[in-house]
Parts: structure tokens; C-alpha cells; sequence
């Protein structure tokens, strides 16, 4: 039978002349321990390779693994290769799907080609959709915009994954509308002669439901209360599904359990009584760390935190940080649902000393912080910040630059006003969605202190898939500054700087924007743009192109896009538990006199 197939597949794909050495795969030698030199797809079209290497288990050398030796082949797993390949194209709708296989075997060694030959076929279509509505009656409207957003429609291919989707579509739609009896059926009926499929969904609503009681197990340290405060929604609130799944996301932000389950009573009533269930994680963190980038080299980290302190899920930490440009100690307590139930408020203090290229500045900071969190994705926040700056190792050169921009000390006071927009598929390592963060910062005035200015800043970030497996990341950060009052300048260690590891790379580290004596003074107006081509080179490991510009500008409210400087380069990123670790090679397109005309840059963690 498998001689027919494949006699079938090699007819349909094409007249080509047998390889030389090509063999079936029965009649390979079981004596001799084959190894797979390539794997080779033909006939493919509709499918990437990708895709079929995904759910194969027989699976080449990496291309750039050159150090490995070529994985040994074994023709059982290959032959079960054949039928997942198969099933993947009936998931896909193609029923007429035909693969077969031969080896190629070389003239000397043990080092083979395995070729899969694939007959595609035509897919099978969607002939229609009947969705049968039973129970709750839908407005019109809705009813019309639920079915335009089903994920399978009349003239689709036929997927497993659109037909699962749509089953699920369907009952979170009427789960969310506080049906939570609802109950959704699915059957498809395929004419592989025909080529077309006819798909039902039936949805009985049953009744319109609300939250009962919710009973709360395996607290023993932290008070069940803290538990209860999390949830979002009391007795007697309307059902809803995402309710349940933002409970899950508050008790985990408390950081105080190691497993949480939520499960409903399965009785048919209209009162829903939720039942959760946790494990307490252990209450205090501590943490070690050493890391390295370019900029800072290598650094130190230490904490400690308290996640119940004096119990009501409240947090104390501290944390100690050293590298090259900065050394600092740190605490902070949180309050959460203070003063309301969507806020926390945040107290903050920072013994830090920061050595740059122009400066080195002691700051000693207190700073309370309330946060308000409207919708999961959204944070809004303000905060007041009060600390001592003390400026030395300034050059002459700097200071006369900047009369009235190096005090070698003083008192800022200031307000903060932002907000963290994230709508991103991962906060490590995103590959789609967007992110946006805006900060306003008026600093003395009626405020006291002995620095008066205002600083506004945003950024913005954009991630998006490509064609084939490519992946693409846009970044574009703006800034201005502006004294005012008695004050004609912005102190050196609140202006704006480029160049770097995170800014323009192929620079060094604060190379782009206004230099004396080849020392970077920063601006009061900066912009930033970063563009990058990403793209998977192995489930780990991932390769990036990237092109940044910048320019810092000593006006305020003057965005210089007219004197871009640009870097350019490439890198490569591997998946660590901690985010990504990066490595990234930069060509500087207009260095200062006597740069360096490349740049490494190594650091954990995505550029943006």
C-alpha cells in the first residue's frame, strides 16, 4: 500500500527523474547506524516548512550547529513522521493530502537524505454555517455582530483550528453576557468529493446568572480576607467569565501563592457559587544576582522582600545594586487598595551614586507614589519626589558650558504625573501588540527646592508579525525639557541623553548629541527611533537586524529629526528563564573623532 502511495504522491507532484542513490525506506540497511544529513520537502506549497518540521520528530542539524554531529535516524519515528504530517494537512483541509517518502543514500558513509513528497491537493470549503440560538433571545444587532465575528464563515478553508475556535467564540460570548449554564455543541459534516464541509453549532443559554457565594481554601499564614479583597465581583453581581480570570490574575499579582484554582458549582441554577482554592507560597523572597551589559559591565544584585507584612498582603523590600555607574540602596513598602480599591500607593527611598561621563552625582530620595489601575492593561500614576543632589567630577570645560547647569548641590522637589499603556503578548520578550508610556514632571516653582523646570517624555512601541516567520519591532521615544523661575538651565543630571546599549547602538554610551571637550553635556529635546527585523533561528535561539537613529538637541521644544545620527547592525537574542540575552554588533553611520567605528553591546533583557 505504501509503494502505491508514494507512486500516487511522486505522479501528482511532478515527472522527475529518480535521485541517484534513492531508495524506499524498507529497504534501508537495519544493520548500519544512518544519520540524517538534510531532510527535503517536495510538493509543499501551501504549508511552510516550518509547520511540517514542527510536528516532526525527525528533525536535521541546526544549519549554523556545524560543531554537532548530524542526528542519528531512525526509520520507525520517520515513517510516524508521515502520518503527522498527514493528520496536520486534514487539520489544515486538505482531506486529499498524499506524502510519501524516500531515502537517498550516499555513495560512501551513513549520511543520508530523507525527501518527503507531498501531493497537497485541493483544500476543502466551508458550504455553509447554521448556528442554532436557543434560550436567551439576542438583540438583532448583537446577534448580527456575533456572527460576523465568528472565526469560520461560508467560502473558508476548513480548519481544525477555525471550527475549535468558533466553538469557543460562541460560549465565551454568551459566558461573558452572564450565561454561565451556557451550554455549545459543534458538528461538521465533510464531502471530500465534493470538497465542502457543512458546520452546525448549537448554544442552549440557559438562564441569565449571578455570583453566589465564593468559598475560600488553603489559606493557613495569609488572612482568607486578603483573598476575598482580590476578587471582583460580591453576591449577587451579573456573571461574568472575565471577572473569574482577573480574580486569577489579582491573587497571582500578590505574589503570596504558588497555585490557584477557581472552579463554579456544577448545578444548573441561576446562582453561581465560586469555590478557590490556593497554596501559599512562601511569604519572603530573596535574591542574588549577577548580570553584565556593555555599559554598566558587571553588576551585582541583592534583595530581600516581605510579600504580608504585618499581614493584609501588604510589601517591604529592600535592594542593593553595584556596577561601574551605579551604586545604590533601596526600600520601598506598598499599601495596596489604598486609598481605593483599584489603587496602592508605593513609599520610596534611594541612597544612589551614579558615575557618568560627565559627572558623578550622589542623590538621597524619598518619594511616595499613588498608582490607579482603571483596566488590566492601563496604569495611571503620581508621585512626589524630594531628594538632596549633591554634583562633583564635573570638567571645567562642562561647567563653563553649563554656568548654571552643574550646582555642585541642591534640593529638588518635584511632582510626577504618567501613565503605562501595555498591550503587548509577553512583558519579557514581545512579538505582538503595542505599548505607550507618557511622564509630565513639573520640578520647583510653588514646589521650593533649588531647581525649577519642567520635563516632558513618551515613548511608544509597536510589535507586529511578519511574512513567514519574521517578526517586526518599532520604537520611537521623544523628550522635552524647559527651565523656568529663577533657574536659565536644566541640571546636567536631569537632561536628556542618546547613544547606548538601549539608545543608538554602534555608539557608546552617551555619544550622540552635544559634546565639549568630548565630554556629553545632554539636551533639553531628545528623539529616538529604533526599527528591527527579527527572526527565529532556533526554538531558543533568534537573529535581529536593526537600524536606530537619535539626536539630543540644546533647545527646548526643538525635536532635531533634522540631524539624525544612525546606527546600524545586526544580533542575535537566546530565550534565557530571565528574559532574553542579547548580543548585538553596531556600526556607527557618523562617529565623533577618534570613536571606535563598532560597538558590542551585550546585555539581558529586549532593546525595547
Amino acid at each position: 500500500m505504501r509503494s502505491v502511495v508514494r507512486l500516487v504522491v511522486l505522479a501528482v507532484v511532478a515527472a522527475r527523474p529518480a535521485a541517484v542513490g534513492a531508495v524506499p525506506l524498507d529497504a534501508l540497511d537495519p544493520a548500519r547506524a544512518w544519520r540524517l544529513g538534510a531532510l527535503r520537502f517536495e510538493g509543499a506549497q501551501a504549508l511552510k516548512r516550518e509547520s511540517l518540521l514542527d510536528v516532526m520528530l525527525t528533525k536535521p542539524r541546526p544549519w549554523f550547529a556545524l560543531w554537532r554531529r548530524a542526528p542519528p535516524f531512525d526509520p520507525v519515528t520517520f515513517r510516524n513522521d508521515l502520518e503527522r504530517l498527514r493528520q496536520l494537512y486534514r487539520s489544515r483541509g486538505y482531506y486529499t493530502a498524499r506524502v510519501g517518502e524516500d531515502v537517498e543514500l550516499p555513495a560512501a558513509g551513513t549520511l543520508l537524505t530523507a525527501v518527503v513528497y507531498v501531493a497537497e491537493g485541493a483544500p476543502v470549503h466551508v458550504d455553509r454555517v447554521d448556528v442554532d440560538l436557543r434560550g436567551a433571545t439576542l438583540p438583532e444587532p448583537e446577534r448580527a455582530a456575533l456572527m460576523t465575528h465568528l472565526p469560520l464563515a461560508r467560502g473558508d478553508v476548513f480548519t481544525q483550528d477555525a471550527y475549535d475556535r468558533t466553538f469557543t467564540v460562541l460560549r465565551t460570548y454568551y459566558r461573558e453576557h452572564g450565561y454561565a449554564r451556557a451550554e455549545v455543541t459543534k458538528a461538521a459534516r465533510v464531502d471530500v468529493a465534493a470538497g465542502t464541509a457543512a458546520v452546525a453549532y448549537g448554544v442552549d443559554s440557559g438562564p441569565a446568572c449571578v455570583f453566589g457565594e465564593a468559598t475560600i481554601e488553603g489559606t493557613r499564614g495569609v488572612d482568607p480576607a486578603v483573598v476575598r479583597r482580590e476578587l471582583p465581583f460580591g453576591p449577587g453581581d451579573p456573571f461574568r467569565q472575565s471577572a473569574l480570570e482577573r480574580a486569577r490574575a489579582n491573587l497571582a499579582a500578590t505574589n503570596l501563592f504558588s497555585t490557584i484554582r477557581i472552579d463554579e458549582d456544577q448545578t444548573a441554577e441561576p446562582r453561581v457559587d465560586v469555590r478557590i482554592r490556593v497554596t501559599e507560597a512562601p511569604p519572603h523572597e530573596i535574591r542574588l544576582g549577577v548580570g553584565y551589559d556593555t555599559d554598566e559591565q558587571v553588576r551585582g544584585l541583592a534583595s530581600w522582600r516581605d510579600y504580608d507584612f504585618l499581614g493584609g498582603g501588604r510589601q517591604l523590600g529592600f535592594s542593593g545594586r553595584v556596577s561601574r555607574i551605579r551604586r545604590s540602596l533601596g526600600a520601598d513598602f506598598l499599601q495596596p487598595h489604598f486609598p481605593g480599591r483599584q489603587d496602592r500607593l508605593r513609599l520610596l527611598a534611594l541612597e544612589q551614586q551614579e558615575d557618568e561621563p560627565s559627572f558623578t552625582v550622589d542623590r538621597s530620595r524619598g518619594s511616595p507614589r499613588l498608582e490607579w489601575q482603571p483596566a488590566d492593561r492601563l496604569l495611571v500614576y503620581g508621585f512626589y519626589r524630594f531628594e538632596y543632589d549633591s554634583l562633583s567630577d564635573v570638567p571645567d570645560a562642562v561647567r563653563r558650558a553649563l554656568p548654571h547647569g552643574a550646582p555642585s548641590n541642591g534640593l529638588l522637589s518635584g511632582f510626577g504625573f504618567g501613565t503605562d499603556y501595555n498591550a503587548t503578548d509577553d512583558p519579557l520578550d514581545p512579538t505582538r501588540g503595542w505599548a505607550a508610556t507618557a511622564l509630565v514632571e513639573p520640578v520647583g516653582g510653588f514646589l521650593g527646592g533649588d531647581f525649577g523646570f519642567i520635563r516632558l517624555s513618551g515613548e511608544g512601541r509597536i510589535y507586529r508579525p511578519l511574512v513567514g516567520r519574521f517578526g517586526g519591532a518599532a520604537r520611537l521615544r521623544l523628550g522635552v525639557a524647559d527651565p523656568y523661575g529663577a533657574r536659565d538651565e536644566v541640571p546636567l543630571f536631569e537632561r536628556f541623553y542618546a547613544g547606548g546599549i538601549n539608545s543608538v547602538r554602534g555608539y557608546e554610551r552617551w555619544r550622540v548629541g552635544p559634546l565639549v571637550d568630548d565630554d556629553p553635556i545632554g539636551g533639553r529635546s531628545v528623539v529616538e527611533w529604533s526599527l528591527e527585523l527579527r527572526h527565529p533561528i532556533t526554538e531558543q535561539l533568534g537573529g535581529a537586524l536593526f537600524l536606530d537613529a537619535g539626536q539630543v538637541s540644546r533647545s527646548s521644544f526643538d525635536i532635531p529629526f533634522g540631524s539624525l545620527r544612525y546606527g546600524t547592525g545586526f544580533g542575535v537574542r537566546y530565550k534565557s528563564p530571565v528574559g532574553p540575552l542579547r548580543v548585538d554588533l553596531g556600526f556607527p553611520v557618523q562617529p565623533p573623532d577618534d570613536d571606535p567605528r563598532w560597538q558590542v553591546h551585550v546585555s539581558v533583557g529586549a532593546a525595547f
